[in-house]
């Protein structure tokens, strides 16, 4: 009982992790193509319905063996420079450890990884310390609990960078490429949309109850008598008809406008999958690897509690 339990809180965790970039999406590009002023002239020409759909926009770029110094401990550590233009917790999710992201308007502030903290300090609690990157000092605002050597700062004034994360809750990726219209270079790069993981990994968290719905409807319609063996299948297309209900939430994308229309289907599963590879082809930005890590995480708790329950049914 308590490896169930561990598996099952494993299956929650892995499932909040990925709950917790709901509504994010990732546009990447080969080429640098925005600026901030970009971005700023867009939230003052955007329409109302954009405003209100909209809720944040993040530019970064990433550039690796960026040295970077404590000069009065004499240390130093080469870093992946991170370089941001809006909010830093779309960049690298949930993984504020200590101290407080970079705001927009903070050119002296950066974060850096626990890894990189403690090269450079030999603790991790190293919030309000300085560093030196090139002629350039900054002071440590905050620590992000991220794999390997990282440094993050606000870029400078006309700045352009390649990538490009958008939160837009309960929005269809459609619908905010059209209200980006102006701003997205269609057909060049490679996307994440987050809340297609997040349906699959909805999917798969509910997949264990379908087996205790099947498993039940067997043991139900043996206990039966034969004049009330009818009851057995009605229970299973009621309780099919309600995990549907709960797992089934994908955006107005993936619902055709008839269907009986199976060729959106074909073409819907042949633009995801192009999309997947595609991401997989390409370095995994944190958050990236931060979503298909908790979806794989889902999966193997899932197939896991599928074989506990299986191997003690009886």
């Amino acid at each position: 009982m308590v490896c169930l339990g561990c598996v099952i809180g494993a299956l929650a965790g892995f499932y909040a992790r990925l709950n917790s970039i709901r509504g994010q999406s990732g546009f990447y590009y080969p080429e640098n193509i925005l600026t901030r002023e970009q971005i700023m002239d867009f939230w003052e020409n955007a329409s109302d319905d954009a405003k209100r759909e909209i809720k944040d926009i993040t530019l970064f770029r990433e550039s690796a063996g960026k040295l970077l110094k404590n000069q009065d401990l004499g240390r130093e550590s080469k870093v992946k420079l991170v370089e941001t233009a809006g909010n830093m917790n779309l960049v690298t999710p949930d993984r504020l450890a200590a101290g407080a992201y970079v705001t927009d308007s903070d050119l002296k502030g950066c974060v850096l990884s626990k890894k990189t903290a403690d090269s450079l300090f030999g603790d991790c609690e190293a919030t309000g310390e300085q560093v030196v990157m090139g002629k350039n000092t900054y002071i440590v605002r905050g620590i992000v609990d991220t794999k390997g050597q990282l440094c993050m700062i606000q870029g400078e004034k006309g700045r352009t960078y390649p990538c490009i994360r958008i939160e837009a809750p309960g929005i269809p990726l459609s619908v905010v490429r059209q209200r980006m219209a102006g701003i997205l270079a269609e057909e060049k790069g490679w996307l994440a949309e987050c809340d297609l993981y997040l349906g699959i990994g909805r999917l798969l968290l509910y997949l264990p109850l379908w087996v205790l719905l099947f498993l039940g409807v067997i043991r139900f319609g043996k206990m039966l008598p034969e004049m009330l063996k009818f009851m057995a299948p009605v229970m299973g297309f009621s309780g099919g008809c309600a995990l549907l209900l709960l797992s089934l939430h994908f955006s107005d994308d993936y619902v055709p406008t008839a269907w009986s229309d199976f060729e959106f289907f074909t073409q819907l599963f042949e633009e995801k999958k192009q999309a997947f590879f595609s991401l997989l082809r390409h370095p995994l930005y944190y958050a990236d690897s931060w979503m298909l890590g908790s979806l794989a995480g889902i999966l193997v708790t899932t197939v896991v509690l599928i074989w506990i329950m299986m191997r003690y049914r009886k």
